[in-house]
């Protein structure tokens, strides 16, 4: 009879104790997903505020920004929220976008705002953007992570 008891309290507790484990495992997995997506759409968002520094004439629909690079380029950057795709791109000529995110990278949301106040405004073009990413690879709950950002253009308008 004590044996049995023995028993039953041990594989209690191997199973409670195997459970936290496998959950600790899952939880890692989804952190690292996270943090290694966080990172390449940071990557992604410094390459468009490098270009915002040194741009001007800017025009947003809330989903794309469109201006003029520091080459005479117009640039557009924009968010496809295509369910396959959910990804930031770029494109030079306005037709032919390419992505600019990694492939473990879902972009669920981007928005750009420009603040550039009256004429008399001494300050010069800002722009405010806003994104929510997310991680591919991770199957439950799917947590997400916002960042915003303010970079103002080096040039005045």
């Amino acid at each position: 009879m004590e044996l049995l008891v023995a028993m039953a309290v041990f594989a209690s507790l191997l199973t409670i104790s195997s459970g936290v484990f496998i959950r600790s495992l899952r939880t890692q997995r989804v952190i690292v997903a996270l943090i290694a997506a966080n990172s390449n759409a940071g990557l992604a968002m410094e390459q468009i505020m490098r270009e915002i520094r040194t741009g001007s004439g800017f025009a947003t629909n809330q989903s794309s920004l469109t201006f003029t690079n520091a080459k005479g380029q117009t640039v557009t950057y924009r968010w496809n929220n295509a369910p396959t795709v959910l990804a930031i791109e770029r494109s030079t000529d306005g037709i032919n976008f390419q992505k600019i995110t990694a492939n473990n990278v879902k972009v669920y949301n981007l928005r750009f705002e420009l603040f550039n106040g009256s004429p008399a405004d001494p300050y010069p073009m800002r722009v405010t953007l806003v994104l929510q990413i997310g991680a591919t690879n991770i199957i439950s709950d799917n947590p997400v992570v916002n960042i915003q950002t303010t970079v103002s253009a080096r040039t005045l308008e």
